[in-house]
């Protein structure tokens, strides 16, 4: 009996060092999904701010 006992708590920690490993990867994942999309999003926010710029700029030099 107890050694069935234990190969469950043996069976029983691996999956859950499985399990663990797995939560752990995804969070990697998404944390590395989360930093992509916000350099997009700067970027995108740079280019917006450029782009008003320039307009800004032409507009001033047309009322001159």
């Amino acid at each position: 009996m107890q050694d069935k006992a234990e190969l469950v708590i043996t069976a029983l920690q691996q999956r859950i060092g499985e399990l663990a490993s797995d939560y752990e990867t995804k969070i990697a994942m998404l944390r590395a999904e989360i930093t992509i999309l916000v350099n997009e999003k700067e970027q995108r926010e740079k280019e917006a701010n450029e782009y008003s710029k320039e307009i800004e700029e032409k507009i001033s030099s047309a009322n001159d």
